[in-house]
């Protein structure tokens, strides 16, 4: 197995960024589960999209992010907020530069 120094591979966090809370995916109809969930995937989606530059496809850390993505929007499904999270999604491949 490949060991490495998962610090120096997904850096550190400096500043704030505007994922860095929660807080603007509230919604007076959401509970708090459906808001951490959806958090969980735009962060996940963030990683995946500054990661992906440099790491290839085939990486494990690339597969373990795609499957905690997978997973995360499961969540999603079953915690009734898939539309919300198809429009993150749709956001951050909006975002991203072609």
């Amino acid at each position: 197995m490949q060991t490495t120094n998962l610090s120096n591979v997904w850096g550190t966090r400096t500043g704030s960024s505007p994922l860095s809370s929660p807080d603007r995916l509230r919604h007076p109809s959401r509970t708090q589960e459906q808001t951490l969930f959806l958090h969980r995937f735009e962060v996940l989606l963030t990683k995946r999209h500054q990661h992906a530059a440099r790491l290839q496809p085939e990486d494990w850390r690339m597969r373990l992010l795609d499957k905690a993505l997978y997973s995360t929007y499961r969540d999603c499904l079953d915690l009734s907020v898939g539309d919300d999270a198809r429009e993150i999604l749709r956001r951050e491949r909006d975002a991203a530069p072609s």
